[in-house]
């Protein structure tokens, strides 16, 4: 494999560690708004929350195409090396 590869591949990896890591931080946020609800105007929480699931699927989304290009960088790279200089 290529180094402008494994470092892309190292990339991608802690790239979505770091969407986990806010996904589960605005789902911890949206929990708190169904637990303890704001003393303020409903429509406010309402938005606030919406804007929180809004991210959540951005981030699935992001996660996705990061899984996307993991995979096909993979596939890139093991069909690219010749049978006699397969890395084990």
């Amino acid at each position: 494999m290529d180094i402008p590869t494994s470092e892309r591949l190292a990339t991608i990896q802690n790239e979505i560690r770091l969407v986990e890591a806010e996904k589960l931080e605005c789902e911890q946020r949206l929990a708190l708004f169904w637990e303890h609800p704001p003393p303020i105007d409903p429509a406010l929480v309402a938005a606030a929350m919406l804007r929180i699931q809004r991210r959540i699927r951005e981030l699935e989304d992001s996660k996705r195409n990061l899984l996307n290009e993991q995979q096909a960088l993979i596939v890139q790279a093991t069909t690219h090396l010749a049978p006699d200089r397969r890395e084990d």
